[in-house]
């Protein structure tokens, strides 16, 4: 008995949807990362996934000051505010000491929270001065001159780069040019970009600007940056570096500690050579990396032959990096909130808020969130009114700081 004509087309049209529908999951939603010579891996390492970002609990609230010393500072309880509407919120013990009762004007005023004293994170700094508490419903105060004098970035870079691009260093010539307010900066960085291509344009989706960190071994990084660059973010490389623990896979080509320094250099360059248009690179989990010096040298040096700033994300106390890149002369920046640390809506929120006490406090704050489905959806509702509430959303490049003599 011959076959149905019709039915065998059916059969070859059900087999190609099939193959098509396979390869588009595989290299769309999930793609595996780009096969690439890379330092061998002992067998008991375990698999990363783009949602398993840390390795150890990271520092939080941390605030860099001028001599580059690392500090976390004590911030207001955030159970301990009033919502005063339109997004601005206030310490309860301030917004009562506004209006003194009778009562309250001759009793002893309670002791208030030492939330000025800042606790040395890398070595013991001054002695704090306590300072008045400011009125609760201060708005966001402007960002401070003494940010304003070691920024790395011109103010002209819009001209500048149309006069004469090819002249600057990179990271000037791709950094997206902004109009800087009197207001607090906020910058939000989101690291991970280009594994999964769906939240990948989900994130460039998102109001801008935004700096997307884009991971150096995603698949497709010329198309999916210059998506983003033409939705108005700037651009980085994530690149991976050594984390303190051996069973976690960072990626391919991860820069190790210890490395011989021809290896070292094979690694960061082909990192740095996978796309173009970026303004730098921030570390890929390398707590243990960014804590050795020698190492960090040698990438710092790449990374001011070839004209590009640092971020330090800060995944360990211990970091050295900015210091090295400050002593180096090449504009760096740190981390100072991490949004997703808990991947979860309202912690997401929560540390949200925490990046916004820190720009009121210090002109400054620089959060990193990763491409999830929580941190999407709180950044979705919190960007849109951002200026509204007194705050300016600014690229990474706009808050870079380069040493100067009197550092």
């Amino acid at each position: 008995m011959g076959l149905n004509p019709v039915r065998m087309l059916l059969l070859i049209l059900m087999a190609l949807g099939g193959l098509t529908g396979g390869y588009f999951i595989g290299k769309e939603v999930v793609p595996a990362p780009r096969s690439t010579e890379s330092p061998a891996k002992p067998a008991s390492q375990k698999a990363l996934t783009p949602q398993e970002t840390y390795e150890e609990t990271p520092p939080e609230n941390i605030v860099i000051v001028q001599n580059g010393i690392l500090k976390r500072i004590d911030l207001p309880g955030l159970d301990a505010e009033i919502d005063l509407g339109n997004g601005v919120f206030a310490p309860v013990e301030a917004l009562q000491s506004e209006s003194p009762s009778d009562d309250a004007k001759t009793a002893t005023p309670p002791e208030q929270p030492k939330t000025d004293q800042p606790t040395a994170l890398l070595e013991q700094a001054d002695p704090p001065v306590t300072k008045p508490q400011a009125p609760a419903i201060q708005q966001a105060k402007a960002v401070p001159s003494s940010i304003r004098s070691v920024r790395a970035l011109p103010d002209n870079i819009a001209e500048l780069q149309q006069s004469n691009r090819e002249s600057l260093p990179a990271w000037q010539r791709h950094a997206l040019p902004v109009t800087l307010s009197d207001k607090p900066m906020i910058v939000i960085v989101m690291d991970d970009v280009g594994l999964d291509r769906r939240r990948a344009r989900m994130t460039t989706d998102l109001p801008g600007p935004l700096t997307i960190a884009f991971m150096a071994y995603a698949e497709d990084l010329e198309r999916q940056t210059q998506q983003a660059r033409q939705k108005g973010h700037e651009l980085m490389l994530h690149v991976p570096m050594e984390p303190s623990s051996s069973t976690i896979n960072p990626g391919p080509n991860v820069l190790l500690s210890g490395m011989p320094e021809d290896e070292l250099l094979k690694n960061i360059h082909w990192s740095l050579d996978q796309v173009d248009g970026y303004v730098g690179i921030n570390n890929h989990m390398g707590s243990r990396f960014t804590s050795d010096r020698a190492s960090m040298q040698i990438v710092v040096n790449a990374l001011k032959e070839r004209g590009y700033l640092f971020l330090d994300s800060v995944t360990s106390g211990k970091t050295v990096a900015h210091d090295v890149a400050r002593e180096n002369g090449i504009p760096y920046a740190v981390r100072n909130v991490f949004l997703d640390h808990k991947d979860d809506l309202a912690t997401i929120k929560t540390q949200l808020r925490r990046t916004e006490q820190i720009a009121k406090r210090t002109g400054v704050a620089i959060a990193i969130g990763h491409p999830r489905d929580n941190t999407i959806e709180a950044l979705k509702e919190w960007l849109p009114n951002l200026a509204e509430r007194g705050f300016q959303l600014v690229p990474i490049s706009a808050v870079a700081r380069i040493s100067k003599p009197s550092e």
